[in-house]
């Protein structure tokens, strides 16, 4: 199960996620000592004690070894802007060894500014890759101290930050068809999974769908990707649904539930990977349990405030 903790602000400072994983009662994790450590805001990316809690859940914990947490040094190499106020950061690691991660799973950096440590955790926004890059993307926050620090950073900065962190990562083998849901800055961390399911040489015999809803249509983060991997593989089907569409928009309106349902009522052979703000995630794994009957461990999520 997941571990919920209350937040101790309102609001995040920023939209990307700020995750607290769910270490409680698995196999997977750390000590209750560590535990308690990580409430406290030390520990496995020292975990500020003010910062938003989001939660890194699923309805039953992942299969797969994770590899161990440890501290780097990253430079950024590249920066571009997704939309007026989402960048896409890629950085390179540069100290502190190889590092391993699995699709989906997240890092904690960390800022000192004026003698105080600030931390933020942000979902890998790609799969592994052997030159030792990996992306992130993230919401620039009015007033928000780390979202402006990041997206302000020229090429060759470097942030320090500890990882990887998570459980929210594709079960192998892949045995069901695959539907991912998400709005937002909640693709980050399916863009990296779909990128391992499609990677050069893997050979994926499930069809492979995302629902991805937001607002606009200059809105959807790596339109251009998703539309490209759907034209090269047929068994990749991209769903983009806007709640504020203009009126030649030709594709799906309104929210990721009403095409969920409209899509998948009755079929219970899914697996089912939700990301994003806390309501919409709540919403969906009610319909998958009360409406559709799926088992809870064919559903995995993350989600956040």
């Amino acid at each position: 199960m997941a571990l919920i903790l209350p937040a101790t602000e309102s609001k995040m400072e920023d939209a990307s996620r700020t995750i607290l994983p769910a270490y409680h009662k698995t196999g997977l994790g750390p000590s209750p000592s560590v535990t308690c450590q990580l409430r406290k805001g030390r520990c496995l990316g020292r975990f500020a004690p003010r910062l938003s809690l989001l939660y890194n859940g699923h309805e039953t914990m992942p299969n797969p070894q994770l590899p161990i947490a440890r501290n780097y040094r990253a430079v950024l190499r590249t920066t571009r802007m997704l939309t007026e106020s989402t960048r896409h950061l890629e950085w390179q690691v540069a100290e502190g060894g190889r590092f391993d991660f699995l699709a989906g799973q997240f890092i904690s950096l960390t800022l000192v500014r004026n003698g105080n440590e600030h931390t933020r955790a942000y979902s890998i926004a790609s799969a592994p890759r052997p030159d030792g890059t990996f992306d992130i993307c993230l919401n620039r926050v009015p007033g928000g101290l780390f979202s402006n620090y990041l997206c302000d950073l020229a090429p060759g900065a470097k942030m320090d930050f500890t990882g990887p962190h998570g459980f929210f990562v594709v079960r192998r083998p892949v045995e069901r068809d695959i539907v991912f849901i998400a709005t937002g800055t909640g693709i980050a961390p399916i863009r990296g999974m779909l990128e391992d399911l499609f990677a050069s040489g893997n050979a994926v015999g499930r069809d492979v769908w995302l629902l991805f809803g937001v607002r606009h249509p200059e809105t959807i983060l790596y339109r251009d990707e998703f539309e490209r991997l759907a034209a090269s593989h047929p068994r990749f089907h991209f769903l983009p649904a806007l709640t504020r569409p203009p009126a030649d928009w030709p594709g799906a309106r309104g929210r990721v539930q009403e095409h969920l349902r409209a899509h998948f009522r009755g079929r219970r052979d899914v697996d089912v990977y939700i990301c994003g703000l806390k309501a919409m995630v709540d919403d969906v794994r009610q319909i998958l349990k009360q409406e559709f009957g799926l088992d809870r461990r064919q559903i995995h999520y993350e989600k956040y405030d």
